[in-house]
């Protein structure tokens, strides 16, 4: 089994990856735990790489206390960052996504968007949400 973990270092993202290395436990299952950014200019590889070793660190100190295999990925596209999780999960077959979620608004939802309401609304197989 496979589970995606969307991650983007907030708390609500941090315990999601908590709930899903529990989860993953008990099924057996691998991690993938995921950032996505939308790329609207060129970035420098230095800032990407900057990018991927933060989020690198921030993961495996989280997972520390466990033996859960895990992959943890950056994705840069000009797709929203809700799209590029769902083609994500499409792509390599996840069996189930764990999300962060914060409470907003629904004009806060109107002018920022939701990544997790993109992810919940279309993704290709079951989502666990954590607040």
């Amino acid at each position: 089994m496979k589970f995606l973990v969307c991650y983007d270092e907030t708390t609500a993202a941090q315990k999601a990856l908590r709930v899903a290395q529990e989860h993953a436990k008990i099924w057996k299952a691998e991690l993938e735990v995921v950032n996505a950014i939308t790329r609207v200019e060129p970035l420098k590889h230095a800032k990407v790489k900057k990018m991927e070793e933060k989020i690198e660190k921030e993961v495996k100190e989280i997972l520390a206390e466990g033996d859960t295999p895990y992959e943890v990925q950056l994705l840069l596209t000009d797709l929203t960052p809700g799209e590029q999780l769902v083609k994500y999960a499409e792509d390599q077959e996840m069996d189930q996504i764990f999300i962060g979620i914060v409470k907003t608004s629904k004009v806060g939802k109107f002018f920022f968007g939701s990544t997790a309401q993109y992810v919940i609304l279309h993704a290709p197989c079951p989502v666990v949400t954590i607040q």
